[in-house]
């Protein structure tokens, strides 16, 4: 019976080591960056206005940034928003309130030009490991093709 326990802790011990601690406190722009390029996305630092990190990115078919609030005198930043637009024209606003009805994930919204934006906010304030910061990457893009497919539906 010892052995089913010990052969438990073998199989489990490798799966709460895969994803590294990151400090408390929130996620920096390398952080984020180096979690985009794993999962094979470009991230091209850059810095807004403000001079917090922000990071520009595709899925190869879609633009997409990644913008750093709350962010620490080390850019260390509590919470990340994942924002793409969406360039057709036409979009209505039941449209719109269809998919923030039907999706949990993801938000959209028009501004005052017409362009219908998705977007996705991260809480990273109390910290989290690497797996999890690839998990939300993940779930972006998930969120990302998503809307893509509903607007073109």
């Amino acid at each position: 019976m010892r052995w089913i326990y010990a052969m438990i802790v073998i199989l489990v011990l490798p799966l709460a080591a895969r994803g590294e601690e990151l400090p408390d406190g929130g996620v920096t722009g390398p952080e984020v960056s180096s979690a985009l390029r794993h999962a094979g996305y470009p991230a091209d630092m850059i810095a807004d206005q403000s001079g917090a990190p922000r990071i520009r990115s595709s899925t190869g078919k879609v633009l997409f940034d990644v913008r750093f609030y709350q962010c620490g005198k080390e850019l260390r930043c509590t919470s990340i928003g994942f924002t793409a637009a969406h360039r057709r024209r036409g979009v209505t606003q039941a449209t719109i309130a269809d998919w923030n009805r039907e999706t949990r994930f993801g938000r959209a919204w028009q501004d005052r030009n017409g362009v219908t934006w998705v977007s996705l906010d991260v809480e990273a304030s109390h910290g989290m490991t690497t797996a999890a910061l690839e998990a939300n990457i993940s779930r972006w893009i998930s969120v990302l093709n998503g809307f893509e497919s509903f607007l073109a539906g």
